[in-house]
Order: structure tokens, then sequence, then C-alpha cells
């Protein structure tokens, strides 16, 4: 893609990652490996691989018992869906890639909620759409303004954009709130694309179902095995909707990227997500999370120089750094001082996530919820940095 602009984050990583000895960058839920998915079966059964398995290309769409397992997390009692309702592809970067390919084009309108995972909005504008930010605001518990979004609206409006849970901020999307987007969206036949790469890790008591459910059939929500359920290196994404002409562009774009997904990887997926082992993962996942929000709390009421609100989902802690007069750091300044100083690779909000021409989020840096035995090694370099001032 000729000419695209550099993910920010992504070359943070890459850049500074190499420095450290600890690393703030993960997002996803601590890394599970084969091993322990077996220990999470809750009765004797299938092992993650069968022996037997042909390792040809496989089904294009994914086979049918994972596409099955995903339409049956995705369905609530008012909407029934199946497996034709479901595309695997290799990772949600993937899915969300044919999702906005095939959603808007050359001349478009898009409206994007914002801060959120930059391809969101940064893909779309390299290929000519005009994208218009949706932006959470704080004095709002982090909510859009949901009165906001019809005057984003244009004629040439083709998708609102979320992500839920939120990355960076941490902010959950409620169900009322869903509901008012697809009303919203509806009355202009406008798509709802909706991220969900971090669903379902919910820390309060807003668990929103998944954007697809909620009964608005121009709905489309993309998944992964890599953030909520800590397997990244299982390069399997989704996408899901009842739109089936949307569902039939997306397979013919599928075509021209990829043929099908590992059949190991999808074997895993499908052992991860049975209901055989899924409860024990996510309570072992949602477990060492409400542990590290408890220590990151606890950091930010120690350090007068830290502010926060505690994130309501997803792997990720949204922390503001301020100077000792109250103004908020130069995160990306303050970031390089603390991988120069004390090998931590900590991420800069300011940097990596603002639009560009603006100043958006400064002094916020993000924090990995996924494994609180990384906050308990990396903490006390930040905390050391903070006190010499």
């Amino acid at each position: 893609m000729e000419g695209i602009k550099d993910f920010e984050l992504d070359k943070w990583i890459r850049e500074q990652g190499p420095k450290c000895k600890v690393h703030f960058h993960a997002s996803s839920a601590k890394v599970v490996s084969t091993n322990e998915l077996r220990q999470l079966a809750a009765t004797p059964g299938p092992d993650v691989f069968d022996p037997d398995l042909k390792l040809d290309y496989g089904p294009f769409e994914g086979s049918l018992r994972l596409r099955t397992r995903i339409a049956e997390i995705h369905s609530t009692p008012e909407t029934s869906l199946t497996a034709e309702n479901v595309i695997i592809t290799p990772g949600s970067i993937m899915a969300n890639f044919l999702v906005l390919q095939t959603l808007c084009k050359k001349g478009d309108h898009v409206i994007c909620q914002y801060p959120t995972f930059g391809p969101l909005y940064l893909l779309p504008k390299h290929h000519g759409v005009d994208v218009s930010m949706w932006a959470m605001e704080e004095e709002k518990n982090w909510l859009p303004d949901i009165d906001k979004l019809g005057d984003l609206i244009r004629p040439n409006t083709k998708a609102i954009i979320l992500n839920n849970p939120n990355n960076p901020v941490g902010k959950v999307l409620p169900r009322e709130f869903l509901k008012q987007v697809g009303e919203i969206a509806k009355k202009s036949n406008i798509a709802v694309f909706c991220d969900e790469v971090f669903s379902p890790l919910f820390h309060s008591g807003s668990t929103p179902p998944p954007f697809v459910s909620l009964g608005y059939e121009n709905g489309v929500s993309t998944g992964s095995m890599s953030k909520a359920y800590g397997l990244p290196g299982v390069r399997v994404g989704w996408v899901v909707s009842k739109n089936t002409a949307l569902l039939h562009q997306i397979v013919v774009a599928r075509d021209y990227t990829t043929i099908s997904v590992s059949q190991l990887d999808d074997s895993v997926a499908s052992f991860a997500l049975s209901t055989d082992v899924l409860p024990n993962l996510m309570k072992r996942n949602l477990g060492f999370c409400k542990e590290s929000i408890g220590i990151l709390d606890e950091f930010v009421r120690r350090n007068k120089r830290c502010r926060w609100t505690k994130p309501e989902g997803g792997g990720l802690g949204f922390i503001q750094i301020l100077e000792e007069n109250g103004q908020p750091v130069d995160d990306f300044t303050f970031s390089k001082r603390v991988v120069e100083e004390a090998a931590l690779c900590v991420v800069p909000c300011g940097y990596c996530f603002r639009d560009e021409g603006t100043d958006d989020f400064m002094g916020y840096l993000r924090f990995p919820l996924g494994d609180p035995d990384r906050l308990k090694a990396g903490l006390p370099l930040l905390e050391k940095i903070l006190v010499s001032g």
C-alpha cells in the first residue's frame, strides 16, 4: 500500500521494544500454552489437536465446528445466528481489513469512535475515504455524545465504526447506547461495524451483547482469539453479520488475500472456545485482569502525578501522567525517558492514538492488564522516575 501513513503504535513498539527488558505494550490476556488449555478443560475429552487431522487447506470460510461455535457465542435469545453468518479470517486485523475494504471506497464517508485502534480509521483515510472522528468525552465518563452522532452523518456516509471494549481507554459501550447507534444508523441505512476484539473481557456490571445480535440487519462484528482469550499466536479472527450480501462481498474480497486459515489454528481455536474450556479460560483471564486493576489503582493512589478512570472492559489501563504543576507531561518525551532510564517499554497514547494535527490524549500511557507479574516488575521502575521528577 504505497504511501500509507505509519501506524505509530506498531512503529513505536518495533523501535523501542528491543531496547527494553520489561514490556508494557502487550494488550492481550496472559498468553496460554496448549498444555494450559488442556488443563482448563472441565472434563477429559478430545485433545487440542486431532492427530488424524488432514493438513490440507480446509474449508475456505473456516471449519463448520468453529463457525458454529462463534455463531453460538454471538447469539442472544432475540437473535439466533448460525455458521452461515460467520467467516473465519487470519486474525482480526484481516477481518477488519476485509470489512473496511467492503464497506467504503474513495469518496465515501465514515464515522469512527475516537480514540481507537488506528487502522480502523487510517486504512479508510489511505483509500480516500473521508473520516469524521466521534470523540469519547471524559466528562461523560468516556462515552461519545449520542446527540452528536446524527450531526456527523452525511448523504455519503457508509458506516459507523465502533470499538467495544475500547482500546486504549477501556470504556464499554452499554447495550442501550449500542441500540441507539443502531436506530440512528437504520434511518439512513448506514452499516455499523463494531470491532469487539476485547470482548468478553468485561470488568464491571456492563456486559453488552455483540452488536450483531442487537437486531440491526446492517451490523457487523469482528473478533479474534488474540486479546480476550490470550491466544495471539493462534491466527484466527472472524466476521459475523446477518447481512448476507455484505458477507458475500467479504468472501469475494477474501479470495484475493488468503485461501483459508491454518487447520492447526482452527483446531486450537475450536478447542479453546468449546463449552468445556471457555468458562474456565475466561475465569482465568478475568482474574488476572482484576488483580492488575487493583495493582494499578494502588499505583495511581500512591502517585499524585497520576490520574485514571478504572477500565470497564478490555485488556488495558489508560493512565495520565502529570507534571508537578498538574499539567500533562509530553508523553512521547516522557516515554522515551522511561525507555532510556528504566529499560521499560510503555505506550505513549498522545503519540500513538491521537488524530493527525491534534494534541489529544497528552500525557496518557497505556498499561497492560493481562499479566499482573509484568506490572509488578515494571511499575517500581516507572515509580522511581516519577519520584525523581
